[in-house]
């Protein structure tokens, strides 16, 4: 009898220590996909030229650091999450592993470059080892030692706006069809309504802070995203702002700037304002395509390619892209809003396994969830998207599919005949019977849509000035321009030393799975274009600290205590609803 109780104990231990068992099992990833925001830059309205300020840098090497220790760094406490990519060098950079792009503009390109010198640090940073051979003996008997302390050189490939992958990380650039849609917004009951509710704040903005860079006449809504951007930067770089304005002026400046961008680039949804979702969110659809490509690339060579897919650029993509996915709404409010400088949404195609060092799995076992990392200091913090409930976080990767699909633009062509555009490229990839034949949604041909895109951005800035002049004109205490100081463009503080550019830019067998060579992928992020391999260095860096687990630079702001995990959304006002009616 004794026996068979301990018998029946020991049954129902190993029942219990089971490497099989469901909560035994840890999430792997195996490939992660990154669009990140440029850091603080110097703002459009100051004339100087255009970079990404020390501050911004730093913004970039603390996200770049986070990166390292999610998917890179190896830990000695093996508690911790398997999130790390195993088939990623922990500490010498294989630029094979890695796809980096970037727009053209020169705050962008620097902010993907101070964001890997945080992912892959100087090797006496992160392993200092005579192992690596950082020192060279030459045939002269003299030795050759690796510059800046093994400093690794990241290739990334920047794509102008004339090229067809630029689609993938600035969708929205050189569509006709967004820009007008802009115009129609501006002439809509929705932005005149918000417009006057916005005149007075806008007014006593002007008088105490934006006189030194703006026109009377340009305090206003419709330069909502330029006077956020503005009053951002002299935050954080001019301390006698906050002197004359309250933080929660600068909070509800850049909210009136989130409801302008998700009303432009983010409503997906129907409204009475005129602009088609279908163009409006052109920026995400390209994203979309670009995130399809790099999974599906990852699968089909089980896990060879496709590891890590990095892109960096502007704001609209990211809000384009959110939306898309039905993460603005009533449970996450504050998608509605601008994401903050240096944010990322990341995406992880992951399986759940019990193995230590397991094989690549076939797909049905694979899974995709979305996270969000909102600046310096927040957390990667996970979201359901497409509207599913806040519990289903793990979406299967076939389901996963099948929903971006739908929302997925499919080739270049597909966005040349949507935004009725006659960039270069096009004429490349559309028939010259479609060029003649097709008419967009709009009823314009690519040629005239040509056209409209030439003089679109024009008529945006005229009609705003020239609205902006009208209301001005019959406001009977309207404000003469002040001569307050502490604005001016042409002054700067010492610790804002700019950069600038001369040059604009894991094991044994393996589980079933597809084996058919990698998808053709189409407009998406190919290891081809404009490549960048020379270092971006950060100045006034002092010392190095050896450390396998880097953390994140704690980053001085004046709203420091004030930083959150999500979309920035100002305490006193509602979102902007997907369907807002007047």
């Amino acid at each position: 009898m004794l026996n068979r109780h301990l018998s029946l104990a020991l049954v129902s231990l190993a029942l219990r220590i089971s490497p099989t068992s469901a909560e035994d099992q840890t999430a792997q990833v195996w490939a992660v996909f990154a669009y990140t925001l440029l850091g603080d830059s110097i703002p459009k309205v100051i004339s100087r030229a255009n970079s990404l300020t020390p501050y911004g840098a730093n913004q970039l090497h603390a996200a770049g650091s986070a990166f390292r220790d999610r998917y890179v760094a190896l830990h000695a406490d093996s508690s911790m999450p398997s999130t790390r990519i195993e088939s990623l060098s922990p500490y010498l950079l294989e630029n094979d592993d890695l796809q980096i792009a970037s727009t053209s503009d020169a705050a962008i390109i620097a902010s993907a470059q101070a964001f890997m010198q945080g992912l892959y640090p100087p090797l006496d940073q992160s392993f200092n080892d005579t192992v690596l051979h950082l020192n060279f003996k030459l045939a002269n008997g003299s030795t050759a030692s690796s510059p800046l302390g093994g400093y690794q050189y990241p290739q990334i490939m920047t794509f102008g706006l004339e090229d067809p992958q630029s689609i993938a990380i600035a969708g929205q650039a050189l569509c006709p069809a967004h820009a007008f849609s802009i115009v129609e917004y501006i002439g809509s009951k929705e932005f005149w309504q918000t417009y006057e509710e916005s005149a007075a704040f806008y007014n006593r903005l002007y008088t105490l802070a934006l006189s030194g860079e703006f026109d009377v006449a340009s305090a206003n809504y419709g330069n909502a995203t330029i006077i956020s951007h503005y009053l951002d930067y002299q935050a954080i770089h001019n301390e006698s702002l906050l002197q004359n304005l309250s933080p929660d002026d600068v909070k509800l400046a850049r909210w009136y700037a989130g409801k302008y961008v998700f009303a432009t680039n983010g409503n997906a949804s129907a409204s009475d304002n005129g602009m088609s979702s279908d163009v409006s969110t052109i920026a995400g659809q390209g994203l979309i395509s670009s995130i399809l490509d790099s999974f599906q690339i990852n699968v089909q060579t089980q896990g060879v390619n496709g590891k890590m897919t990095l892109l960096f650029g502007s704001y609209e993509p990211a809000v384009a892209l959110t939306s898309l996915l039905k993460l603005a709404n009533k449970q996450n409010p504050n998608f509605y809003s601008l994401p903050n400088e240096g944010a990322s949404i990341i995406l992880e195609l992951f399986s759940l396994e019990s193995e230590t060092y397991p094989t690549y799995p076939d797909p049905s076992q694979l899974y995709v969830r979305f996270l969000l990392r909102n600046g310096t200091g927040a957390g990667f913090r996970t979201y359901s998207p497409f509207g599913y409930s806040p519990s289903k976080t793990a979406i299967p990767y076939a389901e996963f599919q099948a929903e971006m699909q739908n929302l997925s633009l499919t080739s270049a062509q597909a966005w040349c005949l949507k935004c009725n555009s006659s960039a270069m490229f096009c004429s490349g990839v559309l028939d010259t019977d479609q060029n003649k034949g097709y008419k967009g949604s709009s009823g314009i041909s690519p040629a005239v849509g040509g056209v409209i895109g030439a003089v679109v951005t024009i008529v945006v800035l005229s009609l705003i000035g020239i609205i902006g002049f009208l209301v001005y004109s019959w406001r009977t205490n309207a404000l003469r321009r002040s001569s307050l100081g502490g604005f001016k463009g042409d002054r700067k503080m010492a610790s804002d030393e700019d950069v600038s550019f001369k040059n604009p830019r894991w094991g044994d067998d393996v589980k079933q799975a597809d084996t058919s060579d990698p998808p053709n992928a189409g407009f998406g992020i190919n290891a081809r274009g404009h490549e960048r391999h020379g270092s971006w260095e950060m100045t006034g860096q002092k010392g190095s600290q050896n450390n396998t687990q880097p953390e994140e630079q704690d980053i001085g702001s004046p709203f420091a205590d004030e930083i959150e995990e999500e979309w920035r959304l100002h305490s006193t006002m509602q979102p902007v609803a997907a369907r807002e009616h007047v």
